[in-house]
C-alpha cells in the first residue's frame, strides 16, 4: 500500500515537472509582452489569431498536454482566440500516443489517426473562430496581461523583479495546483479508475462514445492511457477511443477552470469541447473508413 502511495505522489511530481518548462516559457513571454506592448504588437497579434487554429493544432498534437496547459493562460489573458484555444484542447492526445507504439500499432497507423485528427481539430477550431455566436461566450478580444497578473496579485508592477522571477512566481504558484490536481485524480484512477469506467463502456455500448467524451474532461493523463488500453485490449472501438482522445486535454481545462473567474464562460467551453469531441468523432469514423 506504501509502496502504491509513494508511486501516486512521484507520477503527480513527474506530470507536474514536465510541464514546468511549457508553464514559465509561457509566462516569460505573457510577461515580457506585459512590459513592451504597443500598439503595433496589439494589432499583429489580432491578425495572428486567424492563423491560430493552425499553429495551435499542430502544437497540440506533441505529446503531453504542456501545450494545452500554455493555451489556457494565453487565452485568458487574450493573445489567441477561442478557436484556437479549442483546436489545441482537441489535438491533444497526452499519452495516447505512447500506449498505441508500446502496445505494437504500425507506424502508418499512427500518421492516419493523427493525421485525421489533425485536419479536424483545425477545422473544428475555424469553425467556432467565425460561426460560434458571440453571444454563447464573451470574452475579451484585445490582448490584457495586465488583468490576469492583478487577479494573480503577483505584484507584476513592481520594477524590483525581473520578469524571469515574475515568470517564475506565476509558474510556481499554478504548479503547485497542478501538482494538487494531479495527486487527487491519480489516487482515484489507480485505487479505482480504470474498473469503474470499463464497465460503465462495456455495460453501455450504444453511449459509449458520449461516455469516453465525459471521461476524456476529466483533467489527468490517466484518461488517455486507459483509453488505449481499452482500445488495445479490443474494448472499445477506434472512434470512441478518438472521441475520448479529442476531449481529453490533460489537466488544460482545469488550469483554466483555475485562472479564468468567470467560471460560466469557463463551463461553458467545456461543454463545448465534450459536444465537439462527440460530433467529431463520428466524424473520424466515417473519415478513417473512407480513405
Amino acid at each position: 500500500m506504501l509502496r502504491v502511495c509513494m508511486d501516486i505522489l512521484v507520477n503527480s511530481m513527474y506530470e507536474t515537472l514536465v510541464l514546468f518548462p511549457y508553464l514559465f516559457l509561457t509566462y516569460l513571454l505573457m510577461e515580457y509582452l506585459e512590459n513592451t506592448m504597443s500598439r503595433q504588437s496589439v494589432i499583429a497579434i489580432r491578425r495572428a489569431k486567424q492563423f491560430g487554429p493552425v499553429v495551435g493544432s499542430f502544437l497540440g498534437m506533441i505529446p503531453q498536454c504542456g501545450f494545452s496547459v500554455s493555451a489556457s493562460n494565453l487565452y485568458r489573458t487574450g493573445l489567441i482566440s477561442l478557436g484556437t484555444l479549442i483546436a489545441i484542447f482537441l489535438s491533444t492526445s497526452d499519452e495516447m500516443l505512447p500506449v498505441l507504439i508500446s502496445g505494437g500499432v504500425g507506424a502508418n497507423f499512427i500518421i492516419k489517426i493523427l493525421s485525421i485528427k489533425l485536419i479536424l481539430s483545425v477545422i473544428a477550431g475555424i469553425l467556432v473562430d467565425n460561426y460560434l455566436p458571440q453571444k454563447f461566450i464573451r470574452h475579451r478580444n484585445e490582448p490584457s496581461i495586465k488583468a490576469f497578473c492583478l487577479q494573480e496579485k503577483c505584484k507584476c508592477e513592481s520594477k524590483k523583479d525581473s520578469i524571469f522571477k515574475l515568470a517564475y512566481r506565476h509558474t510556481e504558484r499554478i504548479s503547485i495546483f497542478i501538482f494538487i490536481i494531479s495527486l487527487i485524480f491519480n489516487a482515484y484512477f489507480t485505487f479505482m479508475g480504470y474498473y469503474s469506467i470499463k464497465n460503465m463502456l462495456v455495460s453501455a455500448p450504444i453511449l459509449s462514445k458520449f461516455i469516453a467524451s465525459f471521461v476524456g474532461l476529466i483533467p489527468s493523463c490517466y484518461p488517455s492511457v486507459l483509453l488505449a488500453q481499452l482500445y488495445l485490449d479490443d474494448i472499445i472501438s477506434l472512434s470512441t477511443l478518438m472521441v475520448g482522445s479529442f476531449s481529453n486535454a490533460g489537466v488544460g481545462l482545469m488550469v483554466l477552470f483555475r485562472i479564468n473567474p468567470n467560471r460560466r464562460e469557463t463551463m461553458r467551453i467545456i461543454f463545448l469541447v465534450y459536444v465537439i469531441s462527440i460530433i467529431l468523432g463520428f466524424a473520424f469514423e466515417g473519415i478513417f473508413k473512407a480513405v
